[in-house]
């Protein structure tokens, strides 16, 4: 029978190399740490259906095939078993490597357990040894024990060198949760740590998982300075290496003890907080060096208020108040720019503090302000009437705070308002009068010759619901007032005519279903 060898090609995955009888070494390629993962994975995925019982119950089969098997596989190799339980395979006999290599693999842990069985009768091929080191991180119990006192059997008299070639596949499982570490350990344990070519090669390989298992393996074994980790944390392309990097760049001072490090660490760590295009490495770089403590309270505070992102400024400031020196920025904070920020600030401070407050920008703000006082004893209604009082000291604020109290009797104060020097105060006036109902749409026109556009604005916009007082502006001698009459006269015609519609369609309707409403209950509806 004439074979042909199979080279490296993407119409072959791993596992297929396997199952048309070539040996281990073809599968994995170079063999570096990715290399071996891959081929589990491909594997695994590939027999889960077998696994499920879904389809081929009693064969382990990879993938499928468009080009013809016959002329490319090595069949005196090449598994097929035949069973009528697939937990208990069928071995070729003699088992042979792709057998095995496919079945420490498999989906089924049964076939997985079965596999590794075959090491007291010494068919367990030295080649294999990786997989069985993946196996030792098995989420299945009985599989991951099993592996484990295989793998230790299978390492007695092992070299160095053969252990120095496990390291970085070591390193790469050592990364999976709950049960990596004790396969990292029993390679690099025995290696008193991470050899320098491992971690070379596990730092500059494609695959962003061996990487990261690179930078922590690295950093666990002394292998890995900060210089190095700023480097990855610059020069990677891939947004999660970036973050895990900065990880382990704001840890290794510490660990290292000397502050002249620490102050280096914060300071490369507030500007690539502001400088790192991406959004997301940006949030976890702010929540690892918040979990290590490296952001001192004005630092927190200072990205609370000046920070573009409005999330980081929002923990930002959780973090500046939550900390031990969080009353010593409150000033800080209170002059934010943000709404949240500021309230955060103003719930940490005394009842005898608030009433500077009183005038905050924020509605919201200004509420929470008036209801502590209230239950202080305080009456921020009268608060407010002495500031509106006052011509030289009102602030827009004010007079909107004067008016969110809904005291109709306070619109006496408000009337002098609408001739205030300052435009902010004549256009909250305007505002303040109509939610109090103390101006009527008749007293809105003279406004429109106000010298600020935006009291000019407000008039305008409060008369939006009576077109018969925004025609003759169409006509005014201000650009802007004719531009927002015209359109608020053609905004209220559209709406007219939607309602003449929908009205027309209701009416129409119900002049359809009248006859039904009466008729009488003898008579059968078609």
């Amino acid at each position: 029978m004439t074979t042909y060898g199979l080279r490296p090609t993407r119409l072959h995955t791993p596992g297929a190399r396997l199952l048309h009888g070539k040996g281990v070494e073809s599968a994995v390629g170079a063999g570096t740490a990715e290399d071996w993962t891959d081929l589990d994975s491909d594997v695994d995925l590939r027999t889960y259906c077998a696994f499920k019982g879904w389809k081929h119950q009693g064969r382990i089969r990879v993938g499928f095939h468009w080009f013809d098997d016959r002329e490319i596989a090595d069949w005196d190799r090449a598994p097929y078993w035949q069973g009528s339980d697939p937990g208990a395979p069928s071995w070729s006999l003699p088992p042979t490597e792709s057998d095995i290599a496919l079945c420490l693999a498999h989906a089924d842990p049964r076939v997985r357990t079965a596999a590794l069985g075959l090491e007291e009768s010494g068919a367990l091929p030295p080649s294999v040894l990786p997989l069985v080191l993946i196996r030792c991180a098995d989420t299945d119990e009985r599989v991951r024990t099993l592996a484990r006192t295989v793998f230790d059997r299978m390492l007695t008299g092992a070299g160095a060198d053969a252990l120095r070639r496990l390291a970085p596949l070591a390193a790469l499982v050592g990364m999976r949760r709950r049960y990596g570490t004790w396969a990292r350990e029993a390679v690099l344990g025995r290696l008193e740590g991470l050899p320098d070519e491992a971690l070379g090669q596990l730092l500059s390989a494609k695959d962003r998982e061996s990487r990261i298992a690179g930078l922590y393996a690295g950093a666990a074994y002394g292998r890995l300075d900060m210089s190095q980790a700023w480097s990855i944390a610059d020069g990677d392309p891939d947004d999660g290496v970036r973050v895990h990097a900065v990880r382990i760049a704001i840890r290794l001072p510490y660990e290292a003890g000397r502050q002249a490090v620490v102050d280096d660490t914060r300071a490369r760590v507030l500007a690539r907080l502001h400088t790192d295009p991406s959004y997301e490495v940006r949030r976890r770089t702010f929540a690892a060096a918040v979990e290590a403590g490296l952001l001192r309270a004005q630092e927190l505070a200072d990205l609370a208020v000046g920070h573009r992102d409005r999330r980081i400024r929002w923990h930002s400031c959780a973090a500046a108040l939550a900390g031990p020196d969080g009353d010593t920025v409150l000033d800080r904070l209170l002059r934010s720019r943000e709404m949240r920020v500021r309230s955060a600030a103003i719930d940490r401070l005394r009842d005898a503090e608030l009433v500077p407050h009183l005038t905050d920008p924020s509605a919201a703000i200004r509420a929470a302000v008036c209801r502590r006082l209230r239950v202080a004893g305080d009456d921020p209604s009268a608060r407010y009437r002495a500031l509106c009082a006052d011509s030289t000291a009102v602030g827009p604020a004010a007079v909107s705070g004067l008016a969110e109290q809904g005291t109709p009797d306070d619109a006496a104060l408000l009337y002098p308002l609408t001739r205030h020097p300052q435009a902010a105060v004549r256009a909250r006036a305007l505002s303040a009068l109509r939610v109090l109902g103390a101006l009527p749409d008749e007293a809105l026109p003279p406004f429109a010759d106000d010298p600020n556009p935006g009291v000019r604005a407000t008039a305008i916009t409060a008369l939006r619901k009576s077109p018969q007082l925004l025609g003759p502006l169409t006509h005014h001698r201000h650009t802007d007032v004719r531009a927002r009459a015209t359109s608020l006269l053609a905004r209220a015609e559209a709406e007219r005519a939607r309602g003449s519609a929908a009205g027309g369609r209701t009416r129409h309707t119900q002049s359809r279903l009248r006859p039904l409403l009466h008729m009488p209950r003898s008579v059968e509806l078609p």
